[in-house]
């Protein structure tokens, strides 16, 4: 959920303690990645896996478009979302990284309207056929997390990889928006010579469309968050100034995933202080509860991040059980787990292999049963046992497994 400038990476540690440049099949090439977000955005997979390949590789992150109605009405609007209109459209954010912001023309509803994503297709495929010619690069890897226009998949590559960290579709609830993304998702599997996903259950989605579907599960950066359990961390003093017990969620607070509901009923518990340490997405915000023992503290930087998770006596991951929340591996399991704090989830199939570690609940009576039970929990050796299975789950691991992956596939 954290933003992550450019120039601060803070705990990223290259996948070169595992694979030497000779051995990374991508090694000298080109990688063209579709990214899902804006690379200053909340960190996901997608800066994740490709700050891991670049020093290997050049990588050159597309960064999702904008309309150009869209880029005109936020400029008149002084949005500080538009921040990154300030910043060169190509830029090199790190050694062989390249992150580039699309500006053709585009038209707006593409994924409303057939007419208008026919009417992007040829825009999107010639502004990146451009941005290949500008470095050279008549063959590369396509990595594509999603892809706005198909249209791409009619330029030239070595290999084509799909990186599909979420259901896509189920996060779309207009049924015109659906049918569009659900039709580009599975073009994307089909296409792709490999495809990547991050739990079982969208294994089994995607398998029936490309039998070369591998389960990678999601990561953390363990060396940062561990330092939560470091006696030098200090606790931020907007936290500090909330009383115990603190029951806490660090994420982004989303409409489709988050259980708005389940969270009022934590906080029904007047001794109990529920803390929100992240950006709320629109259609969100009116569901949370508006109570004294709420504590909203908005976006904080990824550095600050340990700090507030030291002080949280509980870590909740209070996810709705439906189609969105069925296939996705929480990026957040992890980060928790290598505080070696409680964790309280609901049961979401991610959650299954972890029941031992964590505090699994299997309707709203259990939510509140766990929270109390996790208050209560005194066994240090419990604490080391999340935080060795964390370490098992870094992205240096996540990132070296897909290098075999593609080494063993793709030769």
């Amino acid at each position: 959920m954290a933003r992550r400038g450019a120039t601060n990476l803070g705990g990223l540690h290259p996948v070169g303690a595992r694979m030497s440049a000779t051995t990374i099949p991508l090694s000298g090439e080109t990688i063209l990645c579709l990214a899902t977000q804006a690379w200053d955005a909340h960190w996901t997979p997608v800066q994740q896996v490709m700050s891991r390949l670049a020093p290997y590789s050049t990588v050159l992150y597309v960064e999702p478009f904008r309309p150009l109605v869209r880029r005109l009405a936020i400029r008149a609007n002084g949005d500080a979302g538009f921040r990154n209109s300030k910043l060169p459209q190509l830029r090199e954010v790190m050694p062989q990284l390249f992150v580039y912001r699309p500006n053709f023309p585009y038209f707006p509803f593409h994924l409303k309207s057939p007419f208008l994503a026919a009417a992007n297709a040829p825009l999107y495929k010639a502004e990146i056929s451009a941005l290949l010619r500008k470095f050279g690069s008549k063959r590369p890897w396509l990595w594509a997390f999603f892809a706005q226009c198909l249209s791409v998949l009619d330029l030239q590559f070595e290999h084509v990889i799909y990186d599909c960290v979420d259901d896509w579709p189920a996060f779309f609830p207009d049924a015109r928006e659906k049918k569009v993304v659900t039709g580009i998702d599975n073009a994307l599997s089909c296409a792709a010579e490999m495809v990547f996903v991050g739990s079982d259950p969208l294994k089994v989605k995607k398998s029936p469309l490309n039998p070369k579907t591998f389960v990678v599960n999601h990561a953390a950066d363990i060396g940062h968050f561990s330092k939560a359990a470091d006696p030098r961390t200090s606790i931020p003093a907007d936290l500090e100034k909330i009383p115990h017990p603190r029951i806490g969620f660090v994420g982004m607070v989303d409409p489709i995933r988050f259980d708005s509901e389940l969270l009022r009923l934590v906080a029904t518990t007047p001794e109990y202080h529920v803390v929100i340490v992240g950006g709320i997405m629109a259609g969100a915000e009116k569901s949370l509860p508006d109570l004294p023992n709420v504590h909203l503290l908005g976006m904080k930087s990824l550095d600050e991040l340990p700090g507030y998770l030291k002080g949280m006596d509980v870590c909740l991951m209070p996810y709705r059980l439906n189609d969105a929340t069925r296939s996705i591996y929480p990026l957040k399991l992890h980060e928790y787990m290598a505080t070696g704090k409680p964790v309280v989830s609901t049961a979401i199939p991610a959650v299954d292999n972890f029941r031992n570690l964590i505090y699994v609940a299997e309707n709203e009576n259990q939510f509140m049963e766990q929270i109390a039970r996790a208050l209560k929990e005194k066994d240090p050796e419990v604490v080391l046992r999340r935080q060795a299975c964390a370490r098992e789950h870094s992205w240096e691991a996540h990132v070296a497994e897909k290098v075999r992956l593609v080494q063993a596939h793709l030769k």
